[in-house]
């Protein structure tokens, strides 16, 4: 038994590695929608062995990352039309909150952070702009002082993230994107809960209409209905 036990904690590592390389492969779009994934395969590429990139798989279908086929595995999971309208619904939610308690709880050092942070690139460097947007975004969960709801927009800024890898151009949002940062940061600065909010679900609301503008241009692959 104790052995079991030592070979579980000396696992531990791996499996979180696989776990964490196997979702940045789905989210970055590396593995695409529908594509069959192959523990041989995966423990080859990763370089490890078949049981984390087993247990990495099955936390990502616990997720809904993946599907699992009986007698045929694990299939990279479709991004649906639902679930883009259900994630940005969830997020304004959280956000919206989070910026609230923000506003009320940052220190102007939080505040002096935020400033800094808000500054999204423009370019032709897809991964830089999704990178400084994302960064902004927990660095105001991190103000609301709250883990939890921390964690929930990280796992939602992550689907956010698959979605734009299946193709969205991010021209528009990224020129107007700095702007609605300050003006969200401005308002935490002020204690200005109700403008903080507001701001930041208006930010999520033109996120929201230019995605599914995308998906009425048929910019997004492989993306289903249901």
């Amino acid at each position: 038994m104790k052995a079991r036990s030592s070979s579980r904690t000396d696992d531990a590592p791996h499996v979180e590695r696989a776990y964490r390389d196997l979702k940045a492969g789905i989210v970055k779009g590396r593995y695409r929608p529908g594509a069959s994934l192959s523990e041989v395969s995966l423990a080859s590429e990763h370089g490890m062995s078949r049981t984390p990139i087993r247990e990495g798989l099955a936390r990502l279908w616990q997720e809904g990352y993946l599907d699992r086929v009986v007698g045929h595995g694990y299939f990279v999971a479709r991004v649906t039309v639902q679930q883009i309208h259900d994630t940005f619904d969830v997020r304004r939610l959280l956000e919206g909150a989070a910026a609230a308690r923000a506003a009320e709880l940052a220190t102007p050092q939080d505040v002096d952070r935020l400033r800094s942070l808000a500054h999204v690139p423009i370019g032709q460097d897809y991964r830089q702009s999704e990178n400084a947007n994302v960064e902004f975004h927990l660095a105001i969960a991190a103000c609301a002082r709250n883990g939890l709801a921390q964690e929930l927009i990280g796992r939602c800024l992550a689907q956010v993230d698959r979605f734009m890898s299946l193709g969205v151009s991010f021209g528009q949002f990224t020129e107007n994107a700095t702007e609605s940062h300050v003006q969200i940061a401005d308002a935490i600065g002020n204690h200005d809960a109700a403008g903080a909010r507001t701001r930041m679900e208006e930010h999520l609301d033109c996120g929201s209409r230019l995605m599914k503008d995308a998906l009425l241009r048929g910019q997004l692959a492989g993306v289903g209905f249901s």
